[in-house]
């Protein structure tokens, strides 16, 4: 690839960061930061949420102007409103027009092509078909409407869209927080022609195997502060994790099984979605079970089916001996005790511009009093009792939630949706984007609600996720539960066979091939 800004006779640096540092209202939010990334390079950029990486993106986006400290790409030193076109961004919000088709969002990037005069959409979609076969990866239809695609489809097309245009630098912000493994696989490969092409590539994870896989170094971010760099191979992952943290790596807790005996909280009976065929499961009291599959699998409608945010029929769908399948909607389950954290946290499941209060308690049942007043002082005595309780930074309970990084916004959300389940929750990519110690934190948080008695769906594309959290994991291809695995089957590989349908002598002891459901 050739860059797009002149880089000809250059051989130094493709991005060189010097002292950079940024201060709201006084604090420092990042603080005299050197950074230098090679042609051909990819570094990885890792730091709890809060750590300063999304300043640092945006700095370099020019979204932000530094307060002290250079930016150089290919050795021109950027300015406030300097072309920033040899620098290439996919962005966790990836900016997507869900009413526009394929081809149109990559042509907002890559522009228009005209013949006399007018669009030539021939070429649009030729061009949308030629971007994804550059990556080698698979295209959805160009004239498919984005809000029509999922999350991971969404992911890849940001990153297609961004990558379509020559860049010297390419900054990927969580590029594969919503993809599931294979698809995770196929862009680690992309990346890697990328770098061979001599793109730089600066890859900001929470998925730290990744950083394995394709960065060649790291760099450690930590209360703003650069902590730590060098070559991946210096660092292991409990390195790794301990300089992101400031302390030890405590072992990582694997959940025991909870279920009290025959107590279960769900039986579904025949549930269908859309049109695959018909799935039958249940849940336990106090059990975790795990909802696995590829992208498209359709193992997100199940979740979101069992908690009213899909139409579906179903023969029964019975909680705690109660047959809700006839309550529509989530408003309808959640009345019963279901409760659902929706995968897209922006869109679904925060309420910008909205206190910490009013995001912890949005219901009228919650914030009205005695005559209908609002009954603030109790209910800002609940939501700092929550805060503190699920360790939410900075505690203050009148701060908008915009204003919280992302691990903190996802910890008030599964604080709200934790207290409104009484029976059973269903956790759509309950970690997704969010940093190292938030994840651990909110698994323990699950734990504890599954410890209580309550019945926990985790619908998660994240494998490693699923067998670190789940007692139990349902495996869905084409929208059918073709496999259950439990104790020993439940790891990475076993999952992804599963998932995969691919042959296999015979199921791992604890995996069960499950036929006529």
């Amino acid at each position: 690839m050739t860059a797009a800004l002149d880089t000809e006779g250059w051989s130094g640096s493709a991005l060189r960061l010097t002292g950079l540092t940024k201060r709201f209202a006084g604090q420092l939010a990042l603080d005299g930061v050197d950074l230098t990334l090679e042609p051909g390079q990819v570094r990885g950029l890792v730091g709890e949420n809060g750590a300063g990486k999304s300043t640092l993106i945006k700095l370099l986006a020019g979204i932000y102007t530094p307060d002290a400290g250079t930016i150089e790409v290919a050795g021109r030193e950027l300015h406030p409103g300097s072309d920033r076109s040899g620098l290439a961004f996919v962005h966790q919000d990836l900016g997507l027009v869900d009413e526009l088709t394929v081809g149109e969002n990559l042509a907002f990037t890559s522009g228009f092509p005209r013949a006399a005069g007018l669009i030539d959409w021939r070429r649009v979609w030729s061009s949308a078909q030629a971007a994804y076969e550059r990556m080698s990866l698979d295209a959805p239809a160009p004239r498919t409407l984005v809000g029509r695609l999922s999350a991971a489809e969404k992911a890849l097309l940001g990153i297609v869209r961004a990558l379509a245009k020559d860049a010297s630098v390419a900054v990927l912000d969580e590029p594969t927080a919503s993809l599931p493994a294979p698809d995770v696989a196929y862009l680690i490969d992309a990346l890697r022609r990328l770098k061979e092409s001599g793109t730089a590539i600066l890859y900001v994870t929470h998925r730290l195997q990744e950083l394995y896989e394709i960065a060649d170094s790291v760099t450690v971010l930590r209360g703003g502060r650069k902590v730590a760099e060098g070559p991946m191979g210096d660092y292991g992952v409990d390195r790794l994790v301990e300089a992101m943290l400031g302390r030890p790596v405590a072992s990582v807790p694997v959940t025991e099984e909870t279920t009290r005996g025959d107590d279960v909280v769900l039986v579904v009976d025949r549930l269908v979605v859309r049109d695959a065929p018909p799935v039958s499961f249940t849940v336990g009291a106090g059990e975790i079970v795990g909802v696995v599959g590829l992208r498209g699998a359709g193992q997100e409608a199940i979740g979101r089916a069992v908690a009213g945010a899909e139409p579906s029929t179903t023969a029964s769908l019975v909680l705690n001996g109660v047959d809700v399948g006839r309550s529509r909607g989530v408003g309808g389950r959640m009345r019963h005790g279901i409760a659902l954290l929706p995968a897209d946290r922006q869109r679904e499941s925060t309420f910008p511009g909205l206190s910490l209060v009013e995001n912890l308690f949005p219901g009228p049942r919650n914030r009205s009093g005695g005559g209908g007043l609002l009954a603030v002082a109790a209910e800002q005595e609940r939501a700092l009792a929550a805060i503190t309780s699920y360790d939410v930074r900075p505690p203050r309970p009148a701060l908008p939630i915009d204003q919280l990084s992302g691990g903190n916004q996802q910890k008030v959300c599964v604080a709200r949706v934790l207290g409104q389940a009484q029976r059973l929750v269903v956790l759509e990519e309950p970690t997704a984007g969010v940093d190292v110690g938030s994840k651990l934190e909110i698994h323990n948080f699950v734990r504890a609600a599954a410890e209580s008695g309550t019945g926990v769906l985790v619908v998660s594309s994240d494998v490693e996720e699923i067998t670190q959290l789940c007692t139990r994991v349902l495996v869905v291809v084409n929208g059918a539960i073709t496999a259950e695995a439990t104790g020993e089957a439940i790891t990475d590989e076993n999952l992804i066979v599963l998932a995969s349908s691919a042959p296999v002598a015979a199921p791992a002891d604890g995996a069960t091939a499950m036929k006529g459901k």
